[in-house]
């Protein structure tokens, strides 16, 4: 008796999807052992040195204290200046597994502390930026965000202002350089921020 070619097509497929099922299933448990082995070797990482990392330094930069009268910009500002005397990294994009695997597992709640210190300050700049454009104060707003850009900020809404800011004031080689800064970002927000300095 033949088998019917539908039926025949019917047993293929199935024979396909079994087989790539256990396909995906073997591959799935490889990045899992994969995954746990790292996380071993991370936790079981020395205590590295860490006083020499890439930390936010306010040295040479000139923001715009205490010149106007603004409720929230004296938010903005005593908060930047809580944040100036504490240590502050930029590990956006960096797993926990990188960091305890470069620098030791002890070292993890310091520089997740010091992660989320850049995250404020980022923030933070980005509203202090926006106000000082909504009070018209524009040179001012361009110094607030153009250091939040140069310390490696992904929040979008500051590069755009600082990009409009600098076509509107007329400065094209500063405009020019934002992209091959955004290039250096290492975040998920790098090619929407490309993409929309394209477009501006």
């Amino acid at each position: 008796m033949r088998i019917p070619v539908f039926f025949g097509w019917v047993l293929i497929f199935v024979a396909v999807v079994s087989y790539k099922r256990r396909k995906a299933d073997r591959s799935s448990k490889k990045t899992e052992r994969d995954f746990w082995e790292r996380e071993n070797n991370a936790n079981a990482t020395r205590k590295q040195d860490i006083s020499n990392l890439d930390y936010v330094d306010f040295t040479s930069v000139t923001l715009p204290f205490a010149l106007f009268s603004d409720s929230l910009l004296q938010q903005c500002e005593e908060q930047v200046l809580k944040l100036k005397d504490e240590k502050i990294l930029n590990l956006t994009g960096i797993s926990n597994t990188d960091l305890k695997l470069a620098y030791g597992a002890a070292n993890l709640p310091l520089l997740t502390q010091y992660d989320q210190n850049f995250t404020l300050l980022a923030r933070t700049l980005n509203t202090w930026g926006h106000r000082l454009q909504e009070l018209s104060h524009p040179q001012e707003a361009i110094a607030v965000l153009s250091f939040a850009v140069s310390i490696g900020s992904d929040i979008k809404a500051t590069w755009q202002l600082l990009a409009e800011l600098y076509q509107e004031h007329g400065e094209a080689e500063k405009l020019q350089g934002l992209p091959s800064q955004a290039e250096k970002l290492n975040s998920l927000m790098k090619q929407p921020i490309l993409s929309m300095l394209e477009q501006i």
